[in-house]
């Protein structure tokens, strides 16, 4: 019964540190995800060592050699991303009167625009992932929006997808992060689904980048 608890409180532990990539000032810390993508890749390795070191008859070694796997996996996956940056491009005024929006109209909750920039790029380059997007609401309040990148291969998901939080008054916004390639990177054209989310609505936009 023990090792049961034992392995809920290192899942528990992870997504406790998975929690720590996204700073409260929506500003992307690489070092911050780097860190508590090895702190959470760990966890998981412990827990799933733990249960096969379990059904071995040694769950000590298990979790041991299960973590250290993990942290390692964790680690190398929060640097693919970093750089990451929200800024403002226009206020509410300005926003408002480019979409010709009033209070009536609701909810608005857009994508003007994404770009992946080189469009052509090398192995174990880097790629500036942007999207620029529009938050408008009736009674002008701040908007917490989750912004979400999925690269993909001829339909395959390419390592994890990049994931932040952020809170914005209305306007239009601009949000960068840059992405490494791997150097064993497959050259082709990739697929960069980019999404913003939120409780007052959400929009989704494609962009490519090749590589050669």
């Amino acid at each position: 019964m023990s090792r049961k608890f034992a392995a809920i409180a290192l899942v528990i532990v992870l997504a406790a540190t998975l929690a720590g990539c996204a700073t409260e000032s929506g500003y992307y810390s690489p070092e911050r995800s780097a860190v508590a993508g090895g702190l959470g890749g760990a966890a998981t390795g412990a827990a799933l060592g733990a249960i096969i070191g379990a059904a071995t008859g040694s769950p000590a070694t298990g979790a041991w050699v299960g973590a250290a796997a993990g942290g390692l996996l964790g680690t190398v996956g929060g640097y693919l991303y970093a750089q990451h940056r929200n800024s403002e491009i226009a206020s509410s005024q300005a926003a408002a009167q480019n979409y010709g929006y009033s209070p009536a109209q609701g909810n608005v909750v857009a994508i003007d625009s994404v770009n992946a920039s080189p469009a052509v790029v090398s192995a174990g380059q880097q790629v500036n992932l942007s999207v620029s997007y529009t938050l408008l609401t009736p009674d002008n309040v701040p908007v917490s929006v989750t912004l979400v990148r999925e690269i993909r291969y001829a339909g395959n998901l390419v390592g994890q997808p990049y994931q932040t939080t952020v809170s914005n008054a209305n306007g239009t916004f601009s949000d960068n992060v840059a992405y490494s390639l791997p150097s064993n990177a497959t050259p082709g054209t990739y697929t960069v689904a980019t999404r913003v989310l939120s409780s007052y609505g959400s929009g989704q936009q494609d962009t490519y980048f090749t590589v050669q």
